[in-house]
């Protein structure tokens, strides 16, 4: 069976790029499988959502990555699915993601004493509650995993 082409992304760097035998991608609106040979589509990424890739038939090899937002494509045998953030699972250090997460939270009330007609703070701000969810995200996953 012919393969399926993968590249996964985030702004500022490629995360996976190979191929594969199917992946499961979470949509906004459900998880869905893709198969080579897939129609194509273009669907928004589940704020949260792993993404899982089967690197063989039999799934027994796979690659996991935690997305934050983003948005996926499948075009000409070619699945392409961009991230707000995203993370190998693998990766994940929950002590080191803590340790950011709480420098975040750090900056935030500092940038919430600024926001007062501050418009620079203000989109800050915004960015930074973002990334914070961000690595909330990541501590909530390793935990979970940790314990399974």
């Amino acid at each position: 069976m012919e393969g399926l082409r993968c590249v996964v992304c985030i702004p500022t760097r490629e995360l996976f790029a190979g191929e594969i035998s199917y992946a499961s991608v979470p949509s906004a609106e459900g998880s869905y499988g893709v198969l080579p040979g897939h129609e194509m589509i273009v669907a928004a990424n589940k704020t949260g959502g792993v993404l899982t890739l089967n690197l063989d038939e039999a799934g027994k090899e796979q690659r996991k990555f935690l997305l934050y937002e983003g948005a996926s494509q499948v075009y000409n045998n070619i699945l392409t699915v961009l991230g707000r953030f995203g993370v190998d699972v693998e990766n994940i250090d929950a002590d080191e993601v803590r340790k950011k997460a709480e420098r975040m939270r750090k900056t935030i009330a500092q940038l919430e004493e600024d926001e007062a007609g501050n418009e620079q703070a203000s989109i800050t701000l915004k960015v930074s509650r973002k990334r914070l969810e961000w690595y909330e995200m990541q501590v909530e996953y390793a935990e979970q995993h940790a314990r399974a």
